[in-house]
């Protein structure tokens, strides 16, 4: 077998996935899922929030972040972080949803665990994460989705580093 140089085997994989999403080349695993893209709508009523299917309120903005497990180091990070600029969300209208797979009762005990003062809601059997591409072994890929007030998607982080993101966050709404 051919061994190729790094660069080159880098270089080649990523054109196959720059090609895998030209129309017409779209891979067999990807049909059926829903990607969302800036200034796509996004269904929020296909999660579900302790009272039911969530809604949009009078947010200016609501942050939809999808993580992987409740009490994980990564997700605790990330949820701690929010959590701490939370008092600056709140000032600037923005709602903070944090979503994973876990059942209330899961998500109750990780906000007392943590002292969270925002939601956190269910994608009942990551219905909702296989549908957009971001399930992976039942748990979700940790992908971020900021919203409008007419429920349209206005920023979205297919990669997120939990230390900083709602800091980021927070930087690229005030730049939209």
């Amino acid at each position: 077998m051919l061994k190729l140089p790094t660069f080159l085997r880098l270089t080649l994989h990523a054109l196959a996935i720059a090609i895998s999403y030209l129309p017409g080349f779209a891979k067999s695993s990807n049909q059926g899922k829903t990607f969302m893209q800036i200034g796509s709508q996004f269904p929020i009523s296909k999660l579900s929030g302790k009272s039911g299917p969530l809604t949009l309120d009078s947010s200016r903005y609501t942050v939809l972040y999808f993580y992987p497990k409740d009490k994980t180091p990564g997700c605790t990070i990330e949820a701690g972080e929010f959590q701490k600029s939370k008092p600056t969300f709140d000032a600037q209208k923005i709602r903070i949803v944090g979503i994973s797979v876990d059942d209330f009762k899961s998500h109750e005990s990780f906000c007392e665990a943590m002292s969270l003062s925002f939601e956190l809601a269910t994608d009942e059997n990551g219905k909702l994460g296989e549908e957009l591409g971001i399930l992976a072994g039942g748990l979700h890929k940790r992908v971020t989705y900021v919203i409008n007030q007419a429920g349209m998607v206005v920023l979205h982080y297919a990669t997120v580093k939990p230390s900083d993101h709602a800091g980021q966050i927070l930087t690229d709404i005030s730049n939209l």
